[in-house]
């Protein structure tokens, strides 16, 4: 059973249509996701991806990711192997005009002596809070990316 059972929930403006392209291409995250230090494609698909990630206390993870459904633009669904093992799900729902975005992260750490100090209480929720502050630059930054990129008659 995974360490972390992580959710994100974000709302944008733009239509499922607008987000899938930026939120389905993980190696493009670096260039708009601060907590995404490298992302490097290791297939000519863009299915299995090599990701490092930074969050607080200095703490760098990487993990490979590797898509195992894609059905766009409304469901993403990977597994991580590395320093995060397990599943990540990405789910795009139309919603008032705009979409809903939920990502899940089910996930334990590759690295014994972090899953260790993940059974501390106080160092899990202090694990949790740093992913949890990843995503939020994530989805300012997305958010910051859907406005540049916006069609002029649109705004």
């Amino acid at each position: 059973m995974p360490a972390f059972h992580l959710r994100s929930d974000w709302t944008f403006l733009a239509p499922p249509a607008r987000l899938w392209p930026v939120l389905a291409d993980s190696p493009q995250y670096p260039r708009w996701w601060p907590g995404f230090e490298r992302a490097e494609q290791l297939d000519d698909t863009g299915n299995v991806v090599r990701c490092r990630v930074r969050g607080d206390f200095g703490l760098t993870l990487e993990f490979v990711q590797r898509v195992e459904v894609r059905e766009p633009p409304w469901r993403l669904e990977f597994r991580a192997d590395g320093d995060l093992i397990g599943r990540g799900t990405w789910t795009l729902a139309a919603r008032d005009g705009g979409t809903r975005v939920v990502m899940l992260w089910e996930v334990d750490l590759g690295r014994p002596v972090l899953r260790a100090l993940a059974r501390l209480p106080p160092v899990k929720r202090a694990m949790a809070r740093s992913h949890h502050r990843v995503m939020e630059q994530g989805r300012r930054s997305l958010a910051a990316l859907l406005e540049a990129t916006r069609p002029t008659s649109a705004r």
